[in-house]
């Protein structure tokens, strides 16, 4: 009996065991089922907001009894209520708020008390409107004393609604004096009679929410007008010992003639140990203590890795003034030779800073130039009396290239004129807008940077506290020595700076001898002009036969040209013709597309606040592309969670649905910055 009481006893224990653990399993679970935690508050919120860009801010609040929740939302120290919809989203209207730090706080609390908290502090700032400048030709003017001159300039802004010139030929801080200026940014002041020195300050002020000012000083340097010339003398051999003495004659010119006896031989190098002063033509006799460092012959690939630039890693880095910071663009070049021919690859970016100018912006190009090693002229071309047999060079595109790989192109761009008479006043450029920076460059039609004039720049380098701005075509015109080469032609002749050697020998600044027709200004381009034969320098090409220091015993040359005989401008400044037989696939190896319109270049060559668009493209934006100039910037953000992924979604989809609805008219704070050169 015994027995059966503990055995019962024992059964009855684990029984009261088990059903004591389901109890505490189903209360655990009826516990956890029932735990009220406190609300949660979600939100991501950027730091920095451009003005006008976000008219709200939203956050999000869960918990288990949406209904019993209590927020309370300060914006600033404010209370706002009633934010909240019944999912819990809260949407805060910032449209008002001013710029400066602003502070937001939320606070929520459930039904069982429990509290939660969210602040967060944020900025909003005024949307960059960039950088005002001024653009001169000059900052000096010279003019003789009681004449009269103008200063042109173009003011640049990408919002020219906002800005006003003034003038002072005083006090800098007393501007007084209203200056106007077209749609596109073109002044002048116009002054008469000027009877001495002036110096003129110019102030721009432009910009919607900060003014961005630019100041310019030009100086006016009055001179003594020339005395008029003392008559001519008459010319002829004035050495009674000569075969063709002429009494008559007052001044010599050379031409004298004699029955000469045979020239004495020795050394004539003043160098050289055994220098014969006596000696008149050169025997090979000389004798030197140290052998003269020997000259290079040209046209060898170590004469060519001299004159070729941007062929090693000495190149600096350089800037376009028409953009944002500095870019950082290296000139690259390599080079080639075989028996007759040079090969030059070059990525078309210059050696120097520059202006993209209205076409921006510059960009890398896979350029190849081939060239012939020794030129070959052209049996029909005799350019001395006119161009007619010789090829002539393209109207548009390139024509030539520098030595730092850039191209060269001729006079005319894209509307039509001849654009350096444009860009020194010689007319008003009223088809589309056209002008050139630093070296008479700038960049066309997919973003080929190009020369039209001058390109000396290349071999010029700042000094001390110079900038490249400080570069002036002044000092590549110094009468001091014999120009370096500037580029090559198609034909393979060398294209020299201004100065070079005269009949004479003497260092001179080479002259064109073309000339504008009567009545006309360069505003048709080409056709403007005619050639004079004994103008100028220079023959109907722009070069001549003569020494030079790479080729000594002479060779058929091109000068790069700023005046024409008369004193006025050097058309065609590189060349217009082709004294060789010409390499045609230049014009395409480098791109030579020139600066025929492009419709496909709206927003970039063309468009609102750029230029008008080019013949035959009409107002639209061409080739598919936006009519609008603006842009979406989406800032880099943490990883969300799932629910805020999902806000975001909603927000960029309503965001591109309000982009494309106000394509037509953006607000301040849409703006994107078009066009931003680097002041200086």
């Amino acid at each position: 009996m015994s027995d059966d009481n503990g055995v019962g006893r024992s059964l009855f224990l684990a029984g009261l065991m088990v059903v004591s653990v389901m109890v505490g399993v189903l209360y655990f679970d009826i516990e956890q089922e029932g735990l009220n935690l406190a609300p949660e508050i979600e939100g991501d919120i950027p730091n920095s907001i451009t003005f006008g860009s976000l008219d709200s801010l939203h956050l999000s609040i869960t918990d288990e009894e949406m209904a019993g929740l209590t927020v309370t939302v300060t914006l600033n120290g404010d209370e706002i209520q009633d934010l909240m919809d019944a999912e819990g989203n809260l949407i805060i209207d910032i449209s008002g708020l001013e710029v400066g730090s602003h502070a937001l706080k939320v606070v929520a609390i459930d039904s069982l008390g429990q509290e939660s908290k969210w602040t967060t502090a944020f900025t909003i700032e005024y949307p960059d409107e960039g950088y005002t400048v001024i653009v001169v030709s000059t900052n000096e003017f010279t003019v003789e004393r009681g004449n009269g001159t103008v200063l042109p300039g173009v003011l640049v802004h990408q919002n020219m609604e906002t800005c006003e010139m003034d003038w002072s030929d005083g006090n800098i801080e007393q501007f007084g004096l209203s200056l106007p200026f077209d749609e596109e940014g073109r002044f002048e002041l116009s002054f008469s009679d000027i009877q001495e020195n002036m110096t003129i300050t110019i102030r721009g002020t432009c910009g919607t929410w900060i003014d961005s000012i630019e100041t310019e000083v030009l100086s006016i340097i009055v001179i003594e007008p020339e005395p008029e010339p003392e008559p001519e003398p008459v010319r002829g051999c004035t050495d009674s010992e000569a075969n063709n003495y002429d009494a008559e004659a007052e001044e010599d010119d050379g031409s004298c003639t004699y029955d000469e006896p045979e020239p004495v031989s020795g050394c004539t190098d003043p160098a050289a140990n055994n220098y014969d002063a006596e000696a008149e033509e050169d025997d090979g006799s000389c004798t030197y203590d140290e052998e003269p460092t020997p000259v290079v012959e040209a046209g060898s690939d170590e004469w060519w890795s001299q004159v070729l630039h941007c062929d090693d890693s000495d190149t600096p880095a350089v800037d376009d003034y028409n953009t944002t910071g500095h870019d950082g663009w290296l000139c690259s070049l390599s080079f080639e030779t075989n028996g007759t021919h040079i090969q030059i690859e070059s990525n078309g970016m210059p050696n120097h800073d520059f202006h993209s100018g209205p076409g921006c912006c510059a960009s890398q190009q896979d350029t190849v130039w081939v060239i012939p090693l020794e030129p070959t002229n052209q049996t029909e071309c005799s350019p001395i009396e006119s161009s007619e047999g010789c090829t002539m060079a393209p109207e548009r595109g390139a024509v030539a290239f520098a030595v730092n790989g850039v191209a060269i192109y001729g006079p005319e761009d894209g509307p039509g004129g001849d654009a350096v008479a444009g860009q020194e006043g010689a007319y008003e450029e009223d088809r589309q807008h056209i002008w050139m920076g630093i070296c008479h460059g700038h960049s066309g039609p997919g973003g080929e940077y190009h020369y039209h004039a001058d390109g000396n720049c290349m071999h010029w380098h700042p000094e001390g506290e110079q900038t490249w701005i400080d570069y002036s075509l002044e000092s590549s015109r110094s009468i001091s020595e014999h120009s370096p080469i500037v580029g090559f032609a198609f034909d393979g002749y060398p294209i020299y700076g201004f100065v070079g050697w005269d009949e004479e020998g003497e260092v001179a600044e080479m002259t064109s001898s073309y000339r504008l027709k009567e009545g006309e200004t360069g505003y048709n381009g080409i056709d403007d002009y005619e050639y004079v034969e004994g103008l100028g320098d220079l023959d109907s090409c722009n070069g001549h036969w003569g020494t030079t220091p790479d080729y000594p015993d002479g060779t058929y040359h091109y000068h790069t040209t700023w005046e024409n005989g008369e004193g006025g401008i050097g058309f065609p400044y590189f060349i217009n013709c082709y004294r060789g037989v010409m390499e045609a696939g230049n014009t395409a190896a480098g791109g030579g597309g020139g600066d025929d319109p492009d419709c496909s270049g709206y927003g970039e060559t063309w468009g609102p606040g750029i230029g008008p668009p080019p013949p035959g493209c009409g107002g639209g934006s061409g080739g598919g592309q936006q009519a609008s100039g603006e842009a979406v910037a989406i800032p880099n953000q943490s990883k969300p969670p799932i629910i805020g992924s999902a806000i975001l979604l909603v927000l960029a989809l309503r965001g591109f649905t309000r982009l494309a609805s106000d394509q037509a008219s953006p607000s301040p704070a849409g703006r994107v910055l078009e066009y931003r050169p680097t002041q200086g």
